[in-house]
C-alpha cells in the first residue's frame, strides 16, 4: 500500500492491520512511518514498514519484486499516494508546476500499477486506485490537480476490463474533500507557487476554496475511509467506481448520473473486447 504516512492512507493501513491483513505500508517520511508502526502495534495489529518514493520508478519496481519474493504473492494493492494540490488556474500555474503534480499524482501511481500487475494477475487479486471526484469533474482553480486525476481515471478505466479477463478486480475510489492535512491552507504553495498574472484577475484560491467548503459542509471525516476500502477488498463483484461520500456522488452526478459506479462502461468495454474473440 502506498501513501501511508498521513491522511487516508494512514487510516486505511491501520484499519487493515487491525482487521488482520498482512499490510506492507510504504511512504517517504521515516519518522512518520515509525509512528505509524507504533500506532498499529498499540491497536493490536502489525505493519511491514517500507520506504518508497513513487516518483522513483526504478525503486518502485525493486520494492514490489522484493515484497513478492518475501511473501510469495501479492493479493491486493491500494495505490493512493499522490494527493498533490496546486491551486490556481492554468494561467497562474507554471509548466513545471503541472509537471510536478503529474509526476506525483499520475506517473507515480502508474509506476506502482505497472509493477504490481504481474503479481495481481498471478493471484487474481484486487487493485484499488484512489483518484478524486475531481478526476471526473473539474473545479475552478484545480486545473493541475483535476487534470492529473482525469489522466489517472482514464488510465485505470482503460486498464480495468483488460486485467479483469485475468481475474484482477479493479476499483477507482473517488473522494470529495476529506479532513486530512492536505486540506491545510497553503500546505503546497511552497511546492507549486503560482505565477503573477497582470491585472490580478483571480481571487486568492485558498481563501476561495475555504469559503466553498465551509458553505457546503462537504468535508468527510477521514476515519470513514478505512472501513470503506476494507469493504471494497471483500466484495465479490466490486464496482469500477466508488465515491466515498454523498457530497462526492452529488458533485459528479450531473456528469455521471447514468453510470455512477462504472458498471455500464465496464459492460460496454467487455463487449468491445469481445469483438476480438
Amino acid at each position: 500500500m502506498t501513501g501511508t504516512t498521513s491522511g487516508m492512507g494512514r487510516v486505511i493501513a491501520l484499519d487493515a492491520a487491525s482487521a488482520g491483513y498482512q499490510v506492507v505500508a510504504t511512504g517517504r517520511d521515516p519518522e512518520r512511518m515509525a509512528r505509524l508502526a507504533e500506532d498499529a502495534s498499540a491497536r493490536g495489529g502489525a505493519l511491514d514498514i517500507r520506504h518508497l518514493d513513487i516518483t522513483d520508478h526504478v525503486g518502485v519496481g525493486a520494492l514490489v519484486r522484493e515484497v513478492a519474493e518475501e511473501y510469495g504473492r501479492i493479493d491486493a494493492v491500494v495505490s493512493q499516494a499522490g494527493g498533490i494540490f496546486a491551486l490556481g488556474t492554468a494561467e497562474q500555474i507554471p509548466m513545471d508546476g503541472f509537471r510536478y503534480v503529474f509526476e506525483r499524482n499520475f506517473f507515480g501511481n502508474l509506476a506502482v500499477i505497472k509493477a504490481v500487475l504481474p503479481h495481481l494477475r498471478a493471484s487474481r487479486g484486487r487493485l484499488i486506485v484512489t483518484t478524486s471526484a475531481n478526476g471526473l469533474v473539474g473545479a475552478p482553480f484545480n486545473d493541475a490537480y483535476a487534470s492529473s486525476k482525469f489522466a489517472l481515471e482514464g488510465a485505470v478505466e482503460s486498464l480495468a476490463p483488460a486485467v479483469a479477463r485475468h481475474g484482477v478486480r479493479t476499483t477507482i475510489v473517488e473522494p470529495g474533500p476529506v479532513a486530512t492535512d492536505v486540506m491545510a491552507p497553503r500546505r503546497f504553495d511552497r511546492l507549486v507557487p503560482t505565477e503573477h498574472v497582470d491585472g490580478d484577475p483571480y481571487p486568492e484560491p485558498w481563501e476561495l476554496l475555504s469559503r466553498i467548503i465551509a458553505a457546503t459542509g462537504a468535508v468527510q471525516p477521514v476515519e470513514e475511509i478505512g472501513p470503506q476500502i476494507l469493504d471494497l477488498l471483500t466484495q465479490d463483484d466490486p464496482p469500477l467506481r466508488f465515491q466515498t461520500a454523498p457530497w462526492a456522488t452529488d458533485f459528479v452526478a450531473p456528469k455521471m448520473s447514468a453510470d455512477l459506479d462504472g458498471r455500464k462502461v465496464g459492460a460496454a468495454n467487455e463487449a468491445y473486447l469481445a469483438l476480438a474473440d
